[in-house]
């Protein structure tokens, strides 16, 4: 009867003590995400919080669908989007890997 009880006591615990680090990772992984928007200057154009963006014509770009926003940060960067502000963009896409635009992308989404 006791070790079922220090089983589940310590079940519990394993499961809280996950939850916390797992949470305090998301929220290290948000920062640096963010610290990333800021690093590879999207908030030149598009607001420090992907909502205000400096001029009229750049797209709100926070709140967007995090495949979209990924496909658009790819296609700018292969050349195979293009538009007005295409040239500007795939300049900064240079320096930008596809991993830090999933990560760009997924954290978008979520402001």
């Amino acid at each position: 009867m006791m070790n079922i009880s220090i089983c589940r006591a310590l079940s519990l615990v394993g499961l809280i003590a996950s939850f916390l680090i797992s949470t305090a990772y998301a929220q290290n992984s948000d920062d640096d995400t963010a610290s990333l928007y800021l690093a590879k200057a999207c908030a030149g154009c598009h607001g420090v919080d992907g909502r205000s963006p400096v001029k009229p014509y750049y797209p709100k770009v926070a709140g967007q669908n995090e495949a979209y926003l990924y496909n658009q940060l790819r296609d700018l960067k292969n050349g195979s989007r293009s538009n007005s502000q295409s040239n500007i963009m795939k300049g900064i896409m240079t320096a930008v890997s596809d991993e830090e635009m999933r990560a760009i992308a997924a954290w978008l989404a979520k402001q």
